[in-house]
């Protein structure tokens, strides 16, 4: 099949290049499990689509190598790396419209004019095969400037003072000084994580929500044992706060979507009888983890905190009453 010789020719090539001093087509056909006239013909495809390959005799024997030099990049970056970097574009799709566009662009094109025609055709048709699809994202296109600013502040460890508008009460606060620790991308937003000095502890601020901002000449330190990941332990996706213990149960036809995937990592899960599953995660109780479980409809029952359990009841007969 056509996708098997693509990834059999990929794999020829990253093992070429990983072997300096040479690799036999016998060895190449053992590792990939391939006989050696099939190696053979991938030697030439790929020798045709502009590869740098060649043979050096040690003895009796031919070995492949690849040339050590590469068109035009300065970087000194391999063969196979330069063809995964060209493949992650879609990756970057997030940062669209965004001041970083332009320069991701512009880097892409590097890499391209860096490859052969040949070669480009070549990840071209593997790319063909993986279609990656970042999810919805947040539409920051006039958030150029305040994502530059405060990333270079963060990076410079310079204080800002900003005006914010926080989603839960909807109320301005004005000139809140804050150290930016870290400018954090989580499910294609842009949040500001930093030591907020008008309540002396570390928040997240999201960037579309802050109003006006400076960056000051006052500088701050990370404390050394500040961890995104450890303050990120008190919340289900963006918003923290006391963790409960939140478990329910999930029907047999939901319950693979919840299996397949580590949710949080406090979760556990129990298999029952019938073929459901019981979730339980320590998180806080707030809008996140309420749309996700009812995101599962009718096929998911909280089981505890009681007060969830009636929470979700109540929102299920609100919605039940619109479609009447």
């Amino acid at each position: 099949m056509r996708g098997d010789q693509m990834a059999r020719q990929w794999k020829i090539i990253q093992f070429v290049e990983s072997h300096r001093n040479g690799i036999s087509v016998a060895d190449l056909a053992e590792k990939t499990d391939s006989l050696p006239r099939t190696v053979y013909r991938d030697l030439d495809a790929l020798l045709d689509g502009g590869f740098p390959l060649y043979t050096d005799k040690d003895g009796k024997n031919s070995l492949w190598k690849m040339m050590d030099t590469y068109k035009g990049f300065p970087v000194p970056m391999t063969r196979t790396e330069l063809m995964a970097l060209y493949m992650s574009r879609d990756l970057l799709r997030i940062f669209e419209g965004m001041i970083f566009q332009e320069s991701i662009e512009t880097l892409f094109e590097k890499v391209k004019a860096a490859l052969l025609p040949e070669t480009i055709q070549f990840i071209e048709k593997v790319a063909g095969s993986v279609q990656i699809d970042v999810g919805p994202t947040k539409n920051l296109s006039g958030f150029n400037e305040i994502v530059k600013d405060l990333s270079e502040a963060a990076t410079s460890r310079k204080r800002v003072e900003i005006d914010y508008r926080a989603v839960s009460t909807g109320k301005l606060t004005a000139q809140r000084k804050v150290d930016p620790y870290k400018v954090w991308i989580m499910n294609g937003a842009f949040y500001l994580v930093g030591l907020c000095n008008m309540r002396n502890a570390i928040r997240t601020f999201a960037m579309d929500r802050i109003q006006n901002y400076t960056v000051t000449d006052e500088s701050f330190e990370i404390p050394d044992d500040f961890s995104l990941e450890d303050y990120m332990q008190t919340a289900f996706r963006v918003m923290r706060g006391k963790p409960e213990k939140v478990a329910f149960r999930l029907t047999p036809g939901a319950a693979h979507v919840v299996r397949e995937r580590i949710w949080h990592p406090t979760q556990e899960l129990r298999e029952i009888e019938g073929g459901g599953i019981e979730i339980s995660v320590e998180v806080p109780i707030n809008y996140e983890i309420i749309s996700w479980i009812m995101g599962f409809g009718s096929a998911a029952e909280v089981i505890e905190p009681e007060s969830l359990r009636k929470q979700i009841q109540e929102e299920h007969v609100k919605a039940s009453k619109q479609y009447k």
